[in-house]
Parts: structure tokens; C-alpha cells; sequence
């Protein structure tokens, strides 16, 4: 006896004593369907790409620009059709100056400003058309119609400073004096007017009012210690005797 029988009946006693499972062929055949459908699955993923890779190049062909595009706007012509190109002057002949009008490269087509004639932004303040020019910085309001009679002037008289700005109009007139002294008490030291005055207030801080004989109305107070207001008016500057007060802030 050779090797190779030797080898098929050891074989043959091995396998002797076992048999095949009942579903041996049914596992088989499984096996089989679920090996097709993975090599199937696997196919169509494949094609699936090789499709989308060959539409990418006919898209971008067929992909409209979009507007402002540089690839697809550009400049045609850089001389109008209307107008010919300008030609060169003539040799020893000097070039003509460009026509009124027409504006060359590189110049501004802004026009110039004028100044406007009438209507412009007047940055006096009311009451202020005089020969001074300016309302003292202490003073912010003095009603329209009223030009000042000239500079304020200060003087000094028993330990005071005072100086006194004065406007009159056709309709009336008002007077402020701002006085400056160590002395200053109160408003009553302030006041020019006989009778008993009234009592008010200017921006909060206590003030006295009273009529003088020429029908003139004044009101005083002090703005701080040692410095003193007193606004006097007449005329119908009167009816806006306070606005004027509440004007003054020394």
C-alpha cells in the first residue's frame, strides 16, 4: 500500500462517525444571496460615483456667470462711439486747450461753491444786531428788537465792582448790572425799589421782585456769596423779565 492510500483511509476513518446538519445546504445558499448582494451593493456605489464625477465638468460648462462677473464684463472700447478719438495737433502747432464744459480725465466735475446770498445760518444771539457784536458770556437771552447801547461798563464804588450792560429798543429797554462785593448779604442789599418786595426764585435760588417809579420791574438775587444780579426791564421786555433772569449765570 502506497502513502496516498494510507492518507485516504486515515482520512476516511476521521470523517467516519460525522454526518451533515439538516441545514447545511439552506446555510449555504444564504451565504451565497447575502455574497451577491454585498458584490451588488458594491457595483451600483461605484457607478453611482463614476456618474457623479462625469456630470461635474459639463455643469461648471454649462453654469451661467454671474453678473459683474470680470470674466464676462469687460470693457469693450475705451472711447464713446459718440465722440471720435481726439487726434495729435500737428507738428509745431501748440495743443488746444480743452473745451469750457467738458471735463478732462483726472479732473473734478463738482461745482464750485457760492457762497449763498442772503438766508445764511446767523450765529448771534437774540437781540444781539448791535455794535457790539456779542452778548456777554454770562448772558444767554435778550428779547428780539433790542440793540445794545455800546460795551458794558464797570465801575467801582464803596468796596463793589459793578458792571452794567444796558439794550433799548422802540418797545422797551433792559438793564443788567452784576455786582461784586464781599459785603453782599442778600438780595435786599441789591435792590433799588422803594415799597415792600416780592418774593420768587431764580433757578431755585431765593430772589426779590419790585416796581420803580418809572414803571420799570427789577428782580435781584445772589448767583453765589459775594456776587450779586439785578435784571431791570421796561416796555414789554417786562413780560419776559424772568426768561431774562433765568438767562444770567455768572
Amino acid at each position: 500500500m502506497d502513502l496516498e492510500s494510507e492518507l485516504r483511509n486515515a482520512m476516511a476513518e476521521q470523517v467516519a462517525g460525522t454526518s451533515a446538519s439538516p441545514s447545511l445546504v439552506t446555510d449555504v445558499k444564504r451565504r451565497h444571496r447575502r455574497r451577491r448582494a454585498r458584490m451588488h451593493a458594491a457595483a451600483g456605489a461605484a457607478a453611482v460615483s463614476v456618474a457623479a464625477l462625469a456630470l461635474v465638468p459639463t455643469y461648471q460648462s454649462f453654469r451661467a456667470a454671474p453678473a459683474g462677473n470680470s470674466e464676462t464684463a469687460r470693457p469693450t472700447a475705451t472711447v464713446p462711439a459718440s465722440r471720435p478719438p481726439e487726434r495729435p495737433p500737428a507738428a509745431g502747432l501748440p495743443a488746444s486747450p480743452p473745451s469750457e464744459g467738458r471735463p478732462e480725465a483726472g479732473a473734478s466735475s463738482k461745482p464750485e461753491a457760492h457762497p449763498s446770498s442772503g438766508g445764511g445760518t446767523d450765529s448771534r444771539k437774540p437781540g444781539v444786531d448791535d455794535v457790539v457784536g456779542k452778548l456777554p458770556g454770562w448772558i444767554s437771552y435778550i428779547p428780539d428788537g433790542l440793540a445794545a447801547t455800546g460795551p458794558c461798563r464797570t465801575a467801582h464804588d464803596a468796596g463793589r465792582e459793578t458792571t452794567t450792560c444796558a439794550w433799548r429798543g422802540k418797545t422797551g429797554w433792559v438793564e443788567i448790572a452784576l455786582v461784586k462785593g464781599g459785603k453782599l448779604t442778600g438780595p435786599r442789599d441789591l435792590m433799588g425799589t422803594p415799597g415792600v418786595p416780592g418774593h420768587t426764585s431764580v433757578r431755585g435760588i431765593p430772589a426779590l421782585t419790585g416796581d420803580r417809579p418809572d414803571s420799570a420791574r427789577q428782580i435781584s438775587w445772589l448767583a453765589r456769596p459775594g456776587v450779586g444780579v439785578t435784571v431791570t426791564a421796561k416796555g414789554s421786555a417786562k413780560e419776559q423779565l424772568m426768561r431774562i433772569a433765568e438767562g444770567v449765570r455768572p
